[in-house]
């Protein structure tokens, strides 16, 4: 991929990156932050070449010799360079287990007299640091080693461009070659998410905290982890809901492995300190297990009056019903629940172990002169994603803060809906217009086909499906799916069925292949409820094999 790009489109993406949030977030940068922009600036080009490289790899060691690219004319001078400006430094306290790994296996054994090359990587690794002291270690390598520096302000800088620490310089790598352009949408700088210092350190406080609590877990220690869990459970409350909802993952994962250390009641706090499910669903089964059978009850109830998704209101109603036929209780709150009498249909085909069952399933199909195709979560989302494109990337206040993001921020929350609540509503109006309904999302597929959309995911549409779609299945049909979709975006735009299939005549049917042994999830079983109810046409077909 890289050879198609330009020399030094690397460097471009960096200044990119600094200076537009230079721009946006001066007020909130220290003195320290805007000091490593300015030093970085006045480095020469091939200096600034090396940094933005040794910055971009796995480190946080490396070996001056092992260093080459073709793009920086000298690599001696613009290591001098950065040392002198503080950007490099050549470690001083360091550990077997940074210096070690910097050696080919080879190179471990030739230098270290070592005669087992049958060692894996990492007994070497011990066996070496076992037998030799720091310093030994440092004289045996014999190496040029230099540590790039300003990585923490780097930090900071991806965070407040991107919005969190996952996404990387990759995304303008795939932007430059084409791979996923992104929406042209319109940025309120006056509405970033970062309003202020306090909230940004807040969020990269959670990154930290999160990698301890994942260094503990891993270290298997129930007291240890029972320590960490009342150091966050003593912390202050977090007022700052996105930033909650972060906290609140972690605080599931960690309540959850002490459920199993049987730590309960620390289990129990961190779960009422959480904000996102199943922190309510696993407090009342705790308190079904503890026998406190009203609480279990009671807590249900909540959920199901005021659900954080289908999923848990789902849950609400069928443990309570399960707890009350158990101790004989009656509430009157509890609604009946439905069966899962789908329609289910069989067929038996000859086994191809290298192609996907799915795929099988539609060769049935056109054996049977009837046009199946394989589009699992591609063409609902898809449908969904080409006719609210405007409502999706709509210039609200605050939605978008840098040129990578395939959705508004808010997408994922409750608030996307609330926000657009009238475009919403004149979108779903309009789809009583087959005409206008058709023409918007083929105008749209034309206008938009590549650019990043959370919900279109181009290799599963092309022009000719759409069309067949848009004309086989009733538009009333497509309004309830848009509409279920609307009510949980998170969750509701995966579980549909495997294939869209055509009859000959005419209208469709949605049908879930299984093979031998598999079974409906969860969500496509509420997906196949909702067909039901909604008389839209769905059915499981089981494969078997002859």
């Amino acid at each position: 991929m890289v050879e198609d790009l330009p020399t030094g489109y690397y460097l471009e993406n960096f200044n990119f990156l600094l200076d537009f949030v230079e721009q946006h977030y001066s007020d909130l940068l220290t003195q320290a932050e805007k000091a490593y922009r300015q030093d970085f600036r006045q480095l020469s080009l091939d200096a600034q070449r090396l940094y933005v490289r040794l910055t971009g790899r796995r480190g946080p060691l490396f070996r001056l010799d092992k260093l080459a690219y073709d793009e920086i004319g000298c690599l001696s001078s613009a290591t001098a360079e950065l040392l002198d400006k503080k950007l490099f430094q050549v470690p001083g306290d360091t550990i077997a287990a940074d210096l070690l790994p910097l050696l080919t296996k080879k190179e471990l054994l030739d230098r270290f007299a070592r005669s087992d090359k049958r060692l894996k990587r990492q007994d070497l690794h011990d066996a070496i640091a076992d037998q030799y002291s720091i310093e030994q270690i440092r004289e045996h390598l014999g190496l040029d080693v230099i540590e790039p520096l300003g990585k923490e302000y780097l930090q900071v800088f991806k965070l407040l461009f991107f919005g969190n620490l996952h996404q990387d310089f990759t995304e303008f790598v795939l932007r430059d070659l084409g791979v996923s352009p992104f929406e042209n949408y319109v940025m309120d700088a006056s509405a970033r998410y970062f309003g202020n210092r306090e909230l940004l350190d807040g969020v990269l406080q959670s990154y930290l905290v999160a990698d301890e609590c994942r260094a503990v877990m891993e270290g298997g220690d129930a007291n240890q982890l029972t320590e960490f869990a009342k150091i966050c459970l003593d912390a202050g409350e977090i007022r700052e809901t996105l930033l909650h909802r972060r906290y609140s993952k972690m605080y599931n994962t960690m309540a959850r492995q002490l459920e199993r250390y049987d730590r309960i009641e620390e289990a129990i706090r961190l779960y009422e300190k959480s904000i996102v499910a199943p922190a309510r669903e696993r407090r009342s089964r705790i308190y079904d297990s503890l026998g406190r059978t009203n609480e279990a009850i009671d807590l249900c109830q909540q959920i199901h009056e005021d659900p954080v998704d289908e999923a848990e209101a789902e849950f609400s109603v069928k443990f309570a019903t399960r707890v009350s036929k158990r101790h004989r209780l009656e509430y009157d709150w509890i609604p009946t629940t439905s069966s899962d009498d789908f329609d289910i249909d069989a067929v038996m085909v000859k086994q191809q172990p290298e192609v996907q069952v799915e795929l099988q399933a539609c060769d049935w199909y056109k054996s049977q002169g009837i046009d199946a195709r394989y589009v699992e979560n591609g063409l609902l989302p898809g449908l969904f994603g080409l006719y609210f494109w405007k409502v999706i990337f709509a210039p609200v206040r605050g939605a978008f803060f840098n040129p990578f993001q395939r959705g508004p921020v808010d997408l994922f929350t409750p608030e996307f809906k609330s926000e657009r609540q009238a475009m919403i509503e004149s979108r779903l109006d309009k789809m009583s217009d087959n005409t206008v309904f058709t023409d918007t999302v083929l105008e749209t597929f034309d206008t938009k086909f590549g650019i990043a959309n959370y919900f279109v995911n181009w290799r599963w549409l092309d022009r000719e499906l759409i069309e067949k779609s848009l004309s086989r299945i009733p538009h009333g049909d497509l309004r309830l799916i848009f509409t279920r979709l609307l009510r949980d975006l998170r969750h509701n735009r995966s579980g549909f069925p495997d294939l869209i299939v055509f009859p000959a005549s005419q209208g469709y049917r949605l049908t879930e292949i299984k093979g031998p042994g598999d079974k409906l999830q969860n969500n496509q079983k509420r997906w196949f409820r909702f067909f039901k109810a909604s008389g839209i046409p769905a059915n499981i077909l089981n494969v078997a094999w002859r």
